[in-house]
């Protein structure tokens, strides 16, 4: 009878340690499938965004000169987005996303220089067409911002869950590995 006794608060450790990492590894899942999910999101308000600045692009070119590069740019840009989001459909590494979020930086810069031109040129305000394309594209780089706060907010939260000290020995065992955020 005392023998048993002598394992009990070992095996209870052991059981306790095993309930702990359980517990931990599915908090972990947890959190990475929500940034996962919340870059779909993401992706898919990007398709959308990009969707618009196509149209808008196409219809841009015939109020801008010729040499005006601004529409060949955006959808460059917004062409090189969308080869990220067919190249990874879950969080890419750091140097893909380095990337991605140069490109973003610039395409709002070329779609705010593009605001800026058309309230200078009465032609351009004048346009219903362009006037609601320019609405859609404002619409939906609305929606990718929430949806890049939704990401980003989701991420560093997995990453903060990561940093615990037990979550490290897990995330090494199980290869669970930081996401990076959209910038």
């Amino acid at each position: 009878m005392g023998g048993a006794m002598e394992y009990a608060v070992p095996v209870g450790i052991l059981v306790a340690v095993l309930a702990w990492l359980i517990a931990t590894f599915f908090k972990l899942n947890h959190l990475r499938r929500q940034a996962e999910e919340a870059w779909v999101r993401w992706g898919q308000a990007t398709e959308q965004r990009n969707t618009c600045l196509m149209e808008l692009s196409i219809h841009l070119s015939g109020f801008l000169p010729r040499e005006d590069m601004r529409p060949r740019r955006m959808k460059r840009l917004a062409d090189d987005t969308q080869r990220i989001l067919s190249l990874f459909h879950e969080p890419p590494p750091n140097d893909e996303l380095r990337h991605l979020s140069h490109s973003e930086r610039k395409l709002r810069d070329i779609v705010i220089g593009t605001v800026r031109t058309m309230e200078e040129n009465e032609e351009m305000s004048e346009d219903a067409e362009l006037t609601e394309l320019m609405d859609r594209v404002s619409l939906s780089l609305f929606r990718q911002d929430e949806t890049t706060l939704l990401y980003n907010a989701r991420a560093r939260a997995y990453n903060m869950a990561l940093e615990s000290p037990g979550a490290q020995w897990v995330a090494q065992l199980f290869g669970f590995a930081a996401l990076h955020t959209i910038v």
